[in-house]
């Protein structure tokens, strides 16, 4: 079972930021449920998006044909999108997921075929940047409104 996302946007916050990797093709269903709910207020705060795929290490178009998916399907448009590139967890996976896995990277020309192994291909250092990036932007942003209410 998938885990539930909470409801709401807590009150308070500063900025959002939405998270969710691919499985089978899709951005998770809970999390664009809480997109959907919470789309007033998503697209008021200072929010992003961040998308985590195989598809972004390597086939950057169908990264972006995800998200782009994703924004029809919640009707979410989000200032900032940021997509990481996943890993590729076959100690983690069942025998049918990994040999589907397995099936699905070789298709793709990939060499990553030992299910002995996982794969890492999160680009850490963009995710670094990412993570200190976003907060500066909520800075500026909260300073532009405060000087709007002066």
């Amino acid at each position: 079972m998938a885990p539930a996302a909470g409801h709401s946007i807590p009150d308070g916050q500063d900025g959002v930021i939405v998270a969710t990797s691919i499985h089978v093709g899709k951005h998770e269903a809970y999390v664009a449920d809480f997109v959907r709910r919470n789309r007033g207020q998503l697209e008021r705060l200072p929010s992003a998006f961040v998308s985590v795929s195989m598809a972004a290490h390597g086939d950057e178009p169908s990264a972006e044909s995800y998200v782009a998916k994703f924004e029809e399907e919640t009707g979410w448009r989000p200032r900032h999108v940021a997509m990481f590139g996943g890993a590729l967890l076959y100690s983690q996976y069942n025998f049918l997921k990994r040999q589907l896995m397995k099936k699905i990277v070789k298709d793709k020309g990939s060499r990553d075929l030992d299910t002995s192994r996982d794969y890492i291909y999160t680009e850490w250092d963009g995710v670094k940047h990412f993570t200190e990036e976003f907060p500066e932007g909520i800075t500026v942003a909260g300073s532009q409104q405060a000087g709007r209410a002066e």
